[in-house]
């Protein structure tokens, strides 16, 4: 039987139809079965060259206990990070970086070594109540705002009384100013806690911008003036005190003669201190006075400059006891320049009873609340610059010609 031309030709085509198609389906089943399992599977990274070959090299560290010359220096194995090789390299570091500092701070002795920026700035001074055994967070015993005009070379001492009554910022509540930095710190206020709280609720109340903070206890007071000698004061008056708190919740008696004397750290700390003896704005004036007198006595035996030796080792004690967002440079930067402003350019001012209402809580407790306008002209007064009249004395009228 003879098969016709046409039915041979259907039959190639169908076959090379299901060939291609079977190689096809061959070729997906495959590739997606590959990719499914590198889904899976986590393939290690293909080894690169010289990775496997090179073994780690012992390392030569000197120590500080260091050989004889002639004998080998010991060696630490770099693979093991640990051992005496270790140790050492962590002591030369931080002599490295002690070196480096104490560099940069023997620099700062240069004339150029000053605050650069001409703008006015203006430090927050708290002076916290910190008893023994306490561990925070603490009342503000002292605020004090400095201002230093850099370029007209003047500065301000502006005392704040404790008992100011004021609203905290952004959390609508009134409250005493010198509880501020407790509350910062309970509620972890944004930015830095009680010193960041403290210093927002001065510029809501003074409308002054705080541009820095340094909380301090008696601690860093004690530190800083038996570093720079016994300080001269000059009370007016004798002052008793049967109330002076001990530092333990009790109570002892202190007595000032009337006249200069120079007195110690721990004496001069109680001078600055009591409050029973007269007042509160007693008090402020004892701490601007006291401040002023460490700055003489300081330019007296050669300045800041003559103090950076020691500043290292006076700032690593100090450290547990100071809070700040200024850094150990800025605050030597600051100091050369308000050294560098005469006297008669530094003014004084405290909020005194003609700038608030002596008012009493419903509990009973006393406080101040603040006269906006006084306390504004108060302000405008200590920062004037140099050689403007004051805003708070009468402007002379000129003579009228007859």
């Amino acid at each position: 039987m003879r098969v016709p031309q046409w039915f041979v030709l259907v039959w190639v085509l169908v076959i090379a139809v299901v060939a291609v198609g079977g190689a096809i389906f061959s070729y997906t089943f495959v590739r997606d079965r590959s990719a499914e399992l590198d889904r899976v599977l986590d393939l290690p990274e293909l080894p690169q060259i010289g990775s496997a070959a090179e073994a780690p090299q012992p390392v030569t560290v000197p120590t500080e206990a260091a050989s004889a010359p002639g004998e080998p220096a010991a060696t630490q194995d770099a693979s093991s990070g640990e051992g005496e090789g270790e140790d050492a390299g962590d002591t030369i570091d931080a002599a490295a970086e002690a070196t480096a500092e104490a560099d940069e701070i023997a620099a700062l002795g240069g004339e150029a070594a000053v605050w650069d920026d001409p703008r006015r700035v203006t430090i927050l001074l708290l002076g916290v109540d910190q008893r023994q055994g306490e561990t925070g967070p603490f009342p503000t015993d002292t605020m004090i705002l400095f201002s230093l005009d850099p370029v007209g070379k003047t500065a301000a001492i502006l005392s704040i009384p404790r008992d100011l009554w004021v609203e905290y910022p952004e959390l609508g509540q009134p409250g005493r100013i010198n509880t501020a930095n407790i509350l910062g710190d309970e509620i972890n206020y944004p930015g830095g806690g009680g010193p960041v709280l403290a210093a927002r609720t001065v510029e809501r109340t003074l409308a002054v911008k705080v541009d820095y903070y340094v909380v301090i206890n008696f601690e860093v007071f004690n530190t800083v003036i038996d570093a720079v000698g016994p300080i001269e004061v000059c009370p007016p008056e004798p002052i008793d005190d049967d109330r002076y708190p001990d530092g333990s919740y009790g109570y002892i008696t202190i007595h000032f003669d009337a006249g200069c004397q120079e007195l110690d750290a721990e004496r001069l700390l109680q001078y600055a201190r009591t409050r029973h003896g007269d007042s509160d704005i007693g008090r402020s004036s004892r701490q601007q006075e006291v401040i002023l007198a460490v700055r003489d006595r300081v330019l007296s035996t050669g300045g800041v400059t003559a103090l950076l030796p020691e500043i290292p080792a006076l700032w690593e004690s100090m450290q547990a006891n100071v809070r700040t967002n200024l850094e150990l440079e800025e605050m030597i930067r600051l100091a050369r320049t308000a050294e560098s402003i005469p006297g008669e350019n530094i003014r004084q001012g405290q909020i005194t009873f003609e700038d608030v209402w002596a008012q009493t809580t419903p509990e009973g407790d006393n406080i101040l609340i603040p006269i906006a306008t006084d306390i504004r002209l108060l302000i405008e007064d200590l920062f004037r610059p140099a050689g403007a009249p004051s805003a708070r004395e009468p402007v002379s009228e000129p003579a009228t010609q007859p």
